[in-house]
């Protein structure tokens, strides 16, 4: 089943802090490039996104909207488990607006589920467009963090959190698609 950029907008009213909350709702509303370097790219509805995922050169497609929804869910059901166990507080603001925008600009790296060549990646600049807006340092760090392999690895508890959520969640869905794709075979 495919959602909407509207069930991400949902998710980021959970966000306390009203202009994070704010920044968060209105790239999600709009996403789009602003710097004029980047105006030349062409982008693909956040619906219609389909990303390709290679382990050991097996390719699974994935749909990004519902993989963000997973991820977000997953980074706070792991952040009340940290809390309730651990005693570490998590900052959940930071954590779902991180969340919400690790892979928002695959909507211009990827087009029909193949790269569209550009020279930055989704991480870089999705880095770029929320240094723009003026996001906070901490939610630049869990978008140019996310991925691995990164030369900036995670060094906040909530950037931890959101790396290894999204690998797991990359692999999970790998899982599920290639033994649906294996099935069809079959």
């Amino acid at each position: 089943m495919i959602m909407s950029v509207e069930k991400l907008i949902e998710l980021a009213e959970r966000i306390k802090d009203e202009k994070l909350k704010k920044k968060t709702i209105d790239l999600l509303k709009d996403i789009k490039l602003t710097h004029p370097e980047f105006q030349k790219y062409e982008k693909e509805k956040p619906e219609d996104v389909r990303t390709p995922f290679v382990v050991n050169d097996v390719i699974a497609i994935r749909d990004l909207i519902n993989h963000t929804i997973s991820v977000v869910e997953a980074c706070i059901k792991l952040a009340d488990v940290i809390e309730e166990n651990y005693g570490f507080k998590v900052n959940r603001d930071v954590l779902i607006a991180g969340a919400l925008l690790h892979d928002i600009m695959k909507v211009y790296e990827f087009k029909d589920g193949k790269p569209t060549g550009l020279l930055l990646d989704h991480s870089a600049l999705a880095l770029a467009e929320l240094y723009k807006r003026d996001f906070p340092e901490e939610v630049l760090h869990l978008v140019i963090s996310h991925a691995a392999p990164s030369t900036n690895p995670p060094k906040t508890l909530e950037a931890l959190i959101l790396h290894y959520t999204d690998t797991l969640l990359a692999l999970v869905e790998f899982g599920l698609y290639s033994q649906m794709f294996e099935r069809k075979e079959e």
